[in-house]
């Protein structure tokens, strides 16, 4: 008996928009669990749950079902071609098309066909046909099966009035069994909302110990977003929490969770103890806590005996690779983890200093332990920002950033850090394939992992997909809502996109957070030259100047507009002030673009690709739009990787 049957009427509301939804976009082969979310505004815990409760099946093949249902409607309604039906129902790949289809139905497409024309409709319907049920001396060898059934039905007129009796018998005893134990299942899942945020545990030991409590809060959020159907609010929207005093129920509304995790951590000398306490955020009720206590070296166990119980205590399953990743320690060695930890809390705020000496750190945990792939891993990170932030030569840092990642994959290769640093570093080399490549396979070990679906978020931007950019900003948005860097890039991948309702919402949600950061005026500036307003641009460019006035791209974005508004005085004396070197080939492209000097801002965008410097989202740049049917910027795109045909 489907579990349907006791749904109630808001969620089979919600079933049918669902359904309705998928049947809508059948022809999508890009539609995906987190589009349906979106479209219809359900989590993906839920709508596993309201999938499989329905259907038994996984909400993938659910999907697939109800693309292989509409194609077997085609094959009998149209003269469409095998090829084109696969196409419209958006099973892209025709081998791959048939041979789902076989498996469904037990024929292959063609032949289905074929059978349509000679046997009757019945006979190739997926529904299983009544069985019949026969006494002990009843011989049917020799006649048809519809023939035996009435012969039998003759025989014994009760028969048949029985056999319904006991049917009805049986099905109202699976009824009050599915009913009670769908009860308790509901209820059980009630509790279980499976969204959470790791709160920065307290530090009670001596204060230079901090990097200890904030490494072990690191490896269990690690460890929790490895729990595909878990929601787990990303570190950087948490850390304001540090020393809180807002109410739990305040906290979880903020964060859009229904659970937190918080707890204290005292290290010294070679012990440790933690408390930690899992908390109902809207009742602020704490369901689970515990006190584990022993060496220093058991730290690592510890952390992974509470993701476990986490896990238990909101109901989820943990299938036995998911297990097994949890479980698997980063490293046997306690002081190499210990290193390791100090350089990850160095880190944190990107500083040259800190990221010198996060180094130092990694250094000293890899001579400890040279198979300590997430030394490696995030060793890599800190060169590759080195590199960006300026602190050192670019390609030095690219070139030791590649190797370390290298080197973290070799050792493990399911560490997601280094396939996205690797992405991240091949993206700067207009290597597009190569970086996609990259981040779908970082994805597909932490697809929870805020800051990976935003950095693949842009790669999308920057190739031209921009409804799977917006997909995938959304879902790091929601993992990570207080962080100000994915909001701004998920306002400009809604700008960029011509979703500007969904822009100026998103806008209007985040100024009162973030509007006292210059980068946040990058974003409304953008947002405003994308909507051809240049004077509300100048004034959002100009109100990020105020705030940091050393901004020299700032300072470019306004001289751009200015120059538009017909006033090319800024423009030409920055022009005219700017080394005509490769680092500044794109804001000369730019500038001239605003002057209406096609030539020479087509002469720097050719200049930029031949020494790896164009604006960032050319393809899709404002700047550029009508330049974007000459042979000579499609010349651009395709030199850098850009062409159609090569990011697809």
């Amino acid at each position: 008996m489907p579990l349907s049957l006791f749904m109630t009427t808001t969620e089979q509301r919600v079933m049918d928009r669902v359904n309705q939804f998928i049947d809508d976009n059948l022809a999508d082969p890009e539609l995906s669990i987190d589009v349906i979310c979106q479209a219809i505004g359900i989590s993906r815990s839920n709508l596993y749950r309201l999938i499989r409760d329905q259907s038994q099946l996984s909400t993938t093949l659910y999907i697939r079902q109800r693309r292989l249902e509409k194609a077997r409607q085609l094959l009998g309604t149209t003269d469409l071609r095998v090829v084109e039906i696969s196409e419209r129902v958006g099973i892209a790949n025709p081998q791959n098309f048939t041979k789902y289809f076989t498996e469904a139905f037990g024929v292959n497409p063609t032949e289905f066909r074929r059978r349509l024309s000679t046997e009757p409709i019945e006979a190739l319907s997926a529904e299983p046909a009544e069985p019949v049920v026969y006494g002990p001396d009843e011989s049917t060898a020799d006649i048809s099966e519809p023939e035996a059934h009435k012969q039998a039905t003759n025989r014994w007129p009760g028969r048949r009035l029985l056999q319904l009796r006991v049917g009805w018998l049986v099905a109202a005893v699976l009824l009050l069994i599915s009913a009670v134990w769908g009860s308790w299942y509901w209820l059980a899942r009630r509790d279980a909302e499976h969204a959470i945020a790791v709160l920065p545990f307290r530090n009670m030991g001596p204060a230079g110990n901090a990097y200890f409590g904030d490494g072990m809060v690191e490896q269990i959020h690690s460890a929790l977003t490895l729990i595909e159907s878990l929601k787990v609010i990303s570190r950087t929207s948490t850390e304001g929490y540090a020393q809180s005093r807002q109410p739990s129920p305040k906290i979880g509304k903020e964060l859009g969770v229904d659970y937190l995790l918080d707890g204290q951590v005292r290290q010294q000398g070679n012990r440790v103890k933690i408390f930690v306490e899992l908390i109902r955020a809207d009742e602020n009720r704490t369901i689970w806590s515990q006190t584990y206590e022993g060496e220093t070296k058991e730290a690592v166990s510890f952390t992974r005996a509470i993701v476990r119980q986490v896990a238990d205590q909101l109901g989820e399953r943990l299938s036995t690779v998911t297990r097994q990743r949890i479980d698997q320690a980063p490293t046997h060695n306690p002081q190499a983890f210990t290193e390791f930890l100090k350089g990850q809390y160095l880190m944190r705020n990107r500083t040259k200093e800190g990221l010198d000496a996060s180094l130092v750190n990694f250094d000293r945990a890899l001579a400890l332990d040279t198979t300590f792939s997430d030394a490696f891993a995030y060793k890599g990170l800190a060169y590759m920002l080195m590199g960006s932030e300026g602190y050192r030569n670019p390609d030095s840092c690219s070139r030791l950033a590649e190797t370390n990642v290298l080197s973290a994959v070799r050792l493990d290769p399911q560490n997601a850090l280094a396939y996205a640093t690797l992405a991240q570093l091949y993206q700067e080399r207009n290597k597009w394939e190569q970086a996609g490549t990259f981040y779908q396979i970082a994805l597909r070990y932490r697809p929870n992992e805020a800051i990976i679906n935003y950095w693949y978020s842009l790669w999308l931007r920057s190739v031209g997909q921009m409804d799977r950019a917006i997909e995938y900003s959304t879902k790091a948005v929601n993992l990570d809502p207080l962080f100000p860097v994915i909001l701004i890039g998920h306002i400009g991948n809604l700008s960029y996109a011509g979703r500007f309702a969904d822009a100026k919402k998103a806008i209007d949600e985040g100024q009162p957070l973030h509007g006292n950061l210059y980068s946040w005026y990058w974003a409304v500036g953008y947002y405003y030259i994308i909507r051809q307003q240049p004077e509300l641009a100048l004034r959002a460019f100009e109100q990020g100047l105020r705030l940091n006035p050393s901004s020299t791209h700032i300072q470019g974005r306004i001289a751009y507009i200015k120059a538009l508004l017909g006033q090319p005085e800024m423009a030409r004396g920055l022009l005219n002030s700017m080394p005509d070197v490769p680092s500044n080939y794109p804001d000369r492209a730019i500038l001239y673009a605003g002057l209406g000097d096609r030539e020479r801002c087509l002469q720097y965008l050719e200049k930029g690709v031949e020494t790896g410097w164009l604006p960032n989202y050319v393809k899709v740049s404002p700047h550029f739009v009508s330049y974007r049917n000459e042979p000579r910027f499609q010349a651009v795109l395709r030199k850098a990787g850009l062409a159609t045909s090569a990011v697809q």
